[in-house]
């Protein structure tokens, strides 16, 4: 039985284009693949710092940390710029940094303190 050329057409593998003049090692070695977007849930937050639940919800509260992107479900979901904030957080509780001014080192207000006029 003869398979049908549609069918297989999509699993063959496919090459990259090489530009002209170059080989296509050269082009697909030329330049990186763009990142993709990490994004993490407060659980995953929690598992990468091991910060406890409440720690990281009075951090959210304070304006420390803010969440990146809410998924239609409401989750909050952080990218790995605020991991890394979290992280640099941490690091100056334990340099004994009080809150405030870790805030005023980030830039950050509290939630609910927005700017009034």
């Amino acid at each position: 039985m003869e398979q049908d050329a549609s069918q297989t057409q999509g699993t063959l593998p496919i090459a990259p284009r090489a530009e002209a003049g170059r080989s296509p090692d050269a082009a697909t070695t030329a330049q990186p693949a763009p990142s993709l977007a990490r994004f993490y849930m407060t659980s995953d937050l929690r598992a990468a710092t091991g910060l406890t639940r409440t720690h990281l919800d009075f951090y959210l509260r304070e304006g420390i940390i803010l969440p990146t992107a809410r998924t239609e479900s409401g989750y909050l979901l952080f990218d790995d710029e605020e991991l890394s904030v979290l992280r640099q957080v941490i690091a100056w509780r334990q340099d004994g940094v009080g809150v405030r001014d870790i805030r005023d080192r980030l830039g950050r207000t509290p939630a609910g303190e927005g700017a009034t006029g």
